[in-house]
């Protein structure tokens, strides 16, 4: 898992090429224990863009998502608090099939 600000979340996937601008539909987002970067499914090795993590520490993954979903995911991600924090993780079956990603309140003092 990787926790960013929903704002830079949302500034990162905001960068990624238009889906007709792409040779195929995916974005890729690699996770390194305190960066998310952003490249495209079929140049794996350009970084278009990363943000730092902050928050809790895990270890490494990458996944790849479709861009076509991402309209949806940001429309939500307008809707919150860009202060925030959100959690990014993906799930395993074979190879990684979903990125997850979660909101929660902020703890109060002593949680």
């Amino acid at each position: 898992m990787a926790q960013l600000t929903i704002r830079d979340l949302y500034d990162l996937l905001s960068r990624a090429p238009r889906r007709r601008d792409l040779e195929q539909d995916g974005i890729r987002l690699v996770y390194d224990g305190t960066t998310v970067h952003l490249s495209t499914a079929d140049r794996p090795d350009t970084v278009i863009a990363r943000a730092d993590t902050c928050g809790f520490v895990t270890g490494s993954w990458e996944v790849t998502a479709y861009t076509a979903s991402l309209a949806s995911v940001m429309a939500w991600m307008r809707m919150l608090d860009g202060e925030d924090l959100i959690d990014v993780a993906p799930f395993w079956a074979s190879a990684p099939v979903v990125l997850a990603l979660a909101t929660g309140a902020r703890p109060g003092p002593g949680l």
